[in-house]
């Protein structure tokens, strides 16, 4: 048999084996658009293979924004809850915030575990408290509560203060080149420093070198390549299947760059006795101590609740100052409103950024409240519920493994609750309005036993950023900015499309 014989067998054997797997995956997908009209649940109409989703995704670790018109059209219909379906994955989505009360708060301990791929098995390097399931993560959370108080934040302050000198010194620094200012680079780079300080004790140099070690790996966690892609679509069609060929959530790149640096850390402290008041110190402390808990807190924990901080921490904060600034530079109104307040408490306590002034910024607050609401940097609250459970006057059976969606980004934009919800106004989020308001309609943060733990850290890392930044310059956007800016679709974390470019001037 020639060479070019037994090409051919194989190309069509192969072709066979296409045919046939996508045979499969038709059945498999069909099924599963039926499972709403079993359950009895009104849904939306399903289209092979995307399921609801309007784009590929290929980046989406979990669900983006095309939850925003799941929501509304739901809404539409009068329904206080009903299906969709991400790929061939059936979702719930909530559109009755009495039911977001239940699932985050009063039956909390029927959705204790979140809707996010994760690895245990093949990937214990980044079992954190984000993603860890039922008593490991209540137990975890615990240990770990401690670590955010408020005595922590006003130790963790002046450190974030100092990492804020060398981002004031790049806006200095464009304010008097006259050229425009990547935003979003710049912030990332910020929080990317902040997180070395309070997390490592170490000074990354995000600002000094395009090359920084840190901010690469803040980098790749999110660089999209053709296996990533094809990983990420494995995660969201078959779960099951995904764990099992050892695929992770992180690029292992990132795990071993980290779990080297934290081993040489720690190393170091231990034999010339430092100890320096920060989050791997307080890690350390607490796997020294634990070894012998059932729930006992291992270096593996270690290396993950430490990667997971560095994500949150660079990533949400900066997206929150990022989108920030953009609307501060489209009502330029407000933008010297919150400067003139940020001014005016500075100049009370001597033009120093202290745990007391911050509380005193209720403005600045604002903005940031309302800066959430319109941008939340995690779209989309998903819970797993974990047994059989029926809403309040409803006859439905939740089924254990259904995932329950509650859709941040669209309640905020929801004119039922914020008229006008396109517009930017931080008065909605005034003493008055706010005592007024349902909690359950505002959602950036969660809300209940498992909302996010690193909420205190958030706000002031973002309000330091903005003070620093609003105190010695007014900004614009450049006209190289193509507004207004559109959110890109199928992401976990929201991020623009476009590049937001800033003109600086110093006041």
């Amino acid at each position: 048999m020639e060479i070019s014989e037994i090409f051919i067998g194989l190309l069509s054997y192969l072709a066979i084996l296409i045919v046939l797997g996508f045979l499969y995956l038709y059945v498999y997908f069909q099924f599963s658009y039926t499972y709403w009209m079993r359950k009895g649940v009104s849904h939306l109409k399903p289209r092979f293979p995307l399921g609801n989703n309007d784009c590929i995704g290929f980046e989406a670790f979990s669900y983006g924004t095309e939850t925003v018109e799941w929501y509304k059209e739901l809404k539409k219909r009068g329904l206080k809850y009903g299906g969709a379906w991400s790929w061939a994955k059936p979702v719930l989505i909530l559109t009755d915030p009495e039911y977001f009360r239940d699932v985050l708060l009063k039956d909390f301990n029927s959705f204790i575990d979140r809707d996010f791929y994760h690895n245990p098995k093949y990937d214990p390097r980044n079992e954190n408290l984000f993603v860890l399931e039922k008593e490991e993560w209540r137990h975890l959370r615990q240990k770990l509560t401690p670590v955010f108080t408020s005595a922590k934040m006003r130790i963790m302050l002046p450190l974030v203060v100092k990492c804020s000198d060398l981002m004031a010194q790049r806006f200095e620094n464009y304010s008097q080149s006259r050229e425009d200012i990547d935003l979003k680079e710049t912030l990332a780079s910020f929080t990317t420093d902040v997180i070395g300080s309070i997390a490592f004790g170490l000074d990354f140099g995000s600002f000094t070198s395009k090359e920084a070690r840190f901010r690469k790996m803040g980098r790749e966690i999110f660089r999209s390549t053709p296996s990533s892609k094809l990983y990420l679509i494995l995660t969201r069609m078959c779960q099951d299947t995904a764990q099992k060929l050892g695929i992770t959530n992180i690029p292992t790149v990132v795990t071993d760059f980290f779990t080297q640096v934290i081993s040489e850390n720690m190393k170091y402290r231990k034999e010339k006795n430092v100890v320096i008041p920060d989050f791997l110190q307080l890690l350390t402390e607490l796997y020294e101590s634990d070894k012998k808990e059932k729930y006992n807190f291992t270096f593996e924990d270690l290396i993950g609740n430490v990667i997971s901080f560095f994500i949150a921490g660079f990533d949400t904060s900066s997206s929150t100052m990022h989108f920030a600034l953009y609307e501060l530079c489209r009502n330029p109104e407000l933008q010297e409103k919150t400067r003139r307040e940020i001014l005016r408490v500075l100049g009370d306590h001597n033009g120093e950024i202290t745990y007391e002034s911050l509380q005193e910024m209720t403005y600045l607050r604002q903005v940031i409240d309302e800066t959430l609401r319109m941008y939340p940097p995690v779209q989309n609250i998903a819970r797993i519920c974990v047994r059989p459970y029926k809403f309040k006057g409803e006859n439905v059976t939740i089924d254990p493994g259904t995932s329950v969606l509650i859709p941040a980004l669209a309640i905020g934009r929801d004119q039922d609750y914020y008229p006008n919800p396109d517009q930017f106004d931080p008065e909605r989020f005034n003493t008055e309005n706010k005592s007024s308001m349902n909690p359950f309609v505002y959602l950036p943060f969660g809300e209940g036993p498992r909302n996010c733990i690193g909420k205190r850290f958030g706000i002031m890392q973002s309000s330091i950023g903005l003070i620093r930044i609003l105190s010695k310059f007014r900004v614009s956007i450049s006209p190289s900015t193509r507004i207004p800016l559109t959110l890109k679709r199928g992401l976990f974390l929201m991020q623009p499309n476009e590049k937001l470019y800033l003109k600086v001037e110093k006041l």
